[in-house]
């Protein structure tokens, strides 16, 4: 999951340069890619880590599970900007900061608590699902951990 968020950190340098071009066709692309990537990872992390997280610590697995929550509004909320060419650029800086905080939170409350105490089977699991999901998607798997 670790390399997930590496390859995210990635890709939204390039949308923000893609942003300030005003390439439009690009800024579509990195978006679709963003958003597929992001709701592939989340759904990945809600089925098959957070719920043993929450055994450890259940406000911690809440309050994360509540940010994938305000993450899918703000990305719906912005993928429609994105549809009408009506995306601010700052208003977009805003939520990939957003975004690479939570992903930072969960690199130092849940990565590292998952690796040392998760079954091999269960992460091996989340992989399978991500890369599932982007394949019935008809994309590569761009966050896969």
């Amino acid at each position: 999951m670790m390399r997930s968020h590496e390859q995210l950190r990635a890709l939204l340098p390039r949308l923000l340069e893609a942003m300030a071009a005003n390439a439009r066709d690009d800024v579509a692309a990195l978006w679709r890619e963003l958003d597929h990537g992001l709701l592939t990872h989340m759904d990945a992390e809600e089925r098959f880590i957070l719920p043993v997280f929450a055994h450890v610590d259940r406000t911690e697995a809440l309050d994360l599970l509540r940010q994938h929550g305000q993450i899918r509004e703000q990305l719906l909320e912005l993928g429609v900007a994105v549809d009408l060419h009506y995306l601010r650029f700052e208003r977009s800086e805003e939520f990939l900061q957003i975004l690479l905080t939570h992903a930072a939170r969960e690199e130092r409350l849940l990565y590292h608590w998952a690796d040392d105490r998760l079954a091999p089977g269960v992460l091996e699991a989340v992989r399978a699902r991500v890369a599932a999901d982007a394949a019935e998607r008809g994309s590569r798997p761009h966050l896969v951990g």
